[in-house]
């Protein structure tokens, strides 16, 4: 506020370059184009004349491979039995944007035309992994370190496993479940006498689809050395699953926090190998921590391939949950 203060109150001459009135007028038209048609012409008349008195340097042209027929690409992209990729390859004009990596069995790729470079021996438990670290665009937390002026999104690491239809045993057995997202929540704090109703509305109205469809500590993100859990990585939330998204193919999205990159056992441990583990939801009265078990007794261990943990390691060092740095924030009040 002081800086715009500051600017209302200084006195140098109001000079503009023809270039700099088109464009400012421009603006003030654009600001109060909506019911006004008479305005809308002015601004095209401006913004044309405006647009002609600048030079815009354009930018690099982008060097690709030679475009594609539609011909060509349904021959070379879209010939395999389940379906295809529609990201980015070599020739095509027309594609989706793709912020995941991936990491695909052979066969999955044969039956989704996948890109050579996503396909991986290494992975193992799983058909195929699509990664990115994500931001909690619902809540926004202020306040660390006491200092109402330093605040965070959560960011986590996000797995969306693509997997053979029922090896992963479940807790119900129900074919879809999807956490839910009421984000104006989370500006309600409920009272103890609230929480108690919603868990006996639960109780009497289960609400379906949104009742986890594993046990809420069954995924586990471990770093692992010379096969055993070298140092455990934190619990994997479930957020969605669909029972056969593609014919035998499960879908299961899980989540998991950040900031392990930071912690001084992790470091000291040496571990950059990656695998997520599965319990058994049946099995009740087990309450060793994952890191006491061995790998074989887990149902499932899906191996991360190098390049995925690798990327996430990257990730985590470079967006993740940062305490020490938010303290050092926290400290710099005015």
């Amino acid at each position: 506020m002081g800086q715009a203060h500051g600017l209302r109150e200084h006195k140098e001459p109001f000079m503009r370059t023809k270039q700099t009135q088109s464009l400012f007028f421009l603006a003030q038209c654009l600001r109060s184009v909506v019911g006004m048609g008479l305005t809308l012409v002015l601004c095209v008349h401006f913004g044309v004349n405006a647009q002609s008195t600048i030079t815009v340097q354009s930018p690099a042209p982008v060097v690709s491979a030679p475009g594609l027929t539609q011909a060509q690409v349904k021959t070379q992209y879209e010939n395999c039995p389940s379906g295809h990729y529609t990201g980015p390859r070599p020739g095509k004009a027309r594609y989706t944007k793709d912020p995941w990596l991936w990491v695909v069995t052979p066969e999955f790729a044969r039956k989704f035309c996948m890109p050579p470079e996503f396909v991986s021996s290494e992975l193992q438990g799983a058909e195929a992994i699509a990664y990115k670290m994500v931001q909690n665009q619902d809540e926004e937390v202020c306040g660390w370190g006491d200092n109402p002026d330093v605040c965070r999104r959560a960011s986590e690491h996000r797995f969306e496993i693509y997997y053979k239809n029922r090896t992963i045993p479940k807790e119900r057995d129900v074919p879809y479940f999807h956490a839910a997202r009421t984000p104006s929540t989370k500006l309600l704090a409920s009272s103890d006498a609230q929480w108690q109703f919603k868990m006996k509305s639960l109780k009497k109205k289960p609400r379906i689809g949104a009742l986890g469809v594993f046990e809420s500590q069954q995924f586990g993100l471990q770093s692992v050395k010379d096969g055993k859990i070298a140092w455990p990585l934190g619990t994997l939330a479930q957020e969605v699953y669909y029972e056969e998204v593609f014919e035998g193919i499960d879908y299961l999205a899980v989540e998991g926090a950040s900031g392990f990159s930071r912690l001084e056992g992790w470091r000291k441990s040496g571990a950059k190998q990656m695998v997520i583990t599965v319990r058994n939801p049946a099995a009740k009265d087990e309450r060793r921590r994952s890191w006491e078990m061995p790998l074989s007794e887990f149902p499932l261990v899906i191996a991360i391939p190098p390049r995925l943990s690798e990327r996430l390691i990257q990730n985590d060092q470079a967006k993740g949950l940062d305490l020490q740095g938010l303290a050092r924030e926290a400290l710099k009040r005015p």
